[in-house]
């Protein structure tokens, strides 16, 4: 493992991952200079708890000098690749990481990695579910929320680290080697930041580069993006898939999904006992299964995971019923994927709030979905110009614009109908209104809580 005792490292970006970075590597010994853009007042309690463990800060710009002497840079996830600070520590050949392989760095794994595009908090959550039942030590962390350096740093040795793995943590990794890895779905995201498709799937096929035939690659036979994959990785390979029968892998035939694993088959459950609804819910729980499994759950403990997984915060989660109409908040669909498949979660009419800042997708398969299922839209956000241009092309004209997501929420109520539900998929990221998505769940719910006390 790493020895940071002494070494001077500069951390870029202090959010929930860079934070986590700062005090893992004070903690290491490491002599740590912090810098973000933003200024004390906005960071809080963050500024002020690094300042008193040591940390050197340097707030509201991000001065070349800052290189000077450093030997390591570990950089958040949210910070542009275009950065300069950043753009010069490549150019003097400085080592830039992210925090994920810093936590790498520190705990030997064994590692659980799950990335994709649209649905990963779900399955990754539900793993540490099934590995717990198996009487496993799980931890879960990652981009679910819970930075990876502090969870590794706290758990004891052979514990499995669930992690939930974005494009951006993936891009910065050199040693990174999860026992079993999964891609769960490919479509186009952060276009904005990666400036391609290809970019972005190089970024997301990171998982499995450091994996050796001794390891798993859980891959969707369903996505061609995915299934190519297969062709380009040491690890064993295993398929799951909603539509095909397989000889090996998860799968579901004859309304069951089924668990083919070393030449024997297992029935798991029936599909209706998935505890949470929804076709890609279904594509979750095979994943699940599968991921599980390759860990060294048992078939019995993985599928009483799969009947009694309760869901996530902000993604397809029920919030309220109000004058017989549902209340979801999937503020967790950033992409436009995600949102299509939150619609086709739920029996229409619905009426969706969706907008956001955009991140370069292309909206026509939204828009077809929104026709099949909307009874209306309410827009919000940096967004609403690209999605109204968008509805239109497509011959879709039910839809208001909103300044808030509070009026945005007052318009659906007023739009829905009894056995309507109003939907919070807002198929962009929250940063032009929220820190991030969690807050605009919250806020959401906050405010359908408050719709509640109303009258009608």
């Amino acid at each position: 493992m790493r020895d940071f005792a002494g070494k001077p490292v500069l951390v870029i970006g202090l959010a929930r991952s860079g934070c986590a970075a700062a005090e893992v590597l004070v903690k290491e010994g490491a002599v740590v200079v912090a810098t973000d853009i933003k200024p004390a007042t906005a960071l809080g309690e963050a500024a002020v708890r690094l300042a008193e463990m040591g940390v050197q800060l340097v707030l509201g710009s991000h001065p070349l000098s800052l290189l000077d002497g450093t030997e390591l840079v570990v950089v958040s996830p949210g910070v542009p690749d275009r950065l300069p600070l950043l753009t010069e520590a490549e150019k003097r050949g400085l080592p830039v990481i992210s925090e994920l392989e810093l936590a790498c760095s520190l705990y030997p794994g064994p590692y659980l990695a799950i990335t994709g595009s649209n649905g990963k908090t779900t399955p990754t959550t539900w793993v540490g579910l099934a590995l717990n039942e198996a009487g496993l030590l799980a931890a879960v962390a990652g981009n679910i929320g819970v930075p990876i350096s502090t969870t590794v740093t706290s758990i004891p040795v052979g514990t499995w680290v669930v992690a939930e793995v974005s494009s951006f943590q993936l891009q910065r990794t050199v040693h990174f080697h999860p026992r079993v890895s999964a891609i769960l779905n490919l479509s186009e995201d952060h276009l904005d930041r990666h400036g391609s498709f290809a970019a972005y799937r190089t970024a997301k096929a990171k998982i499995f580069a450091n994996q050796t035939p001794e390891d798993y690659l859980i891959l969707n036979a369903d996505d061609d993006r995915v299934r190519a994959l297969a062709d380009f990785t040491s690890a064993q390979v295993l398929f799951f898939s909603r539509r095909q029968i397989l000889s090996e892998g998860a799968f579901v035939t004859e309304g069951k999904l089924v668990l083919g694993w070393q030449g024997e088959r297992e029935v798991l459950c029936r599909v209706e006992e998935v505890s949470i609804p929804g076709r890609h819910n279904l594509e979750n729980a095979l994943a699940t299964a599968l991921l599980a499994r390759a860990a060294g759950a048992s078939p019995a403990a993985i599928a009483h995971a799969l009947k009694t997984f309760p869901g996530v915060e902000h993604r397809c989660e029920f919030v309220a019923s109000i004058d017989g109409v549902s209340y979801i908040n999937d503020s967790k669909g950033t992409n436009p994927d995600a949102t299509i498949k939150a619609l086709e979660a739920f029996s229409p009419p619905l009426v969706l709030i969706a907008g956001g800042r955009d991140k370069g997708a292309n909206l026509t398969y939204l828009v077809r979905a929104i026709k099949e299922r909307c009874r209306a839209v309410v827009l919000l956000g940096e967004a609403t110009p690209k999605f109204r241009t968008a509805l239109a092309a497509g011959g879709y004209t039910d839809v208001l614009e909103a300044e808030s997501l509070a009026q945005a929420v007052r318009q659906a109520r007023a739009l829905a109908r009894p056995g309507d539900r109003v939907l919070l998929s807002p198929a962009c990221a929250s940063f032009d209104m929220f820190s991030n998505y969690e807050e605009r769940g919250r806020a959401f719910k906050a405010i359908v809580a408050e719709l509640k006390e109303e009258p009608t």
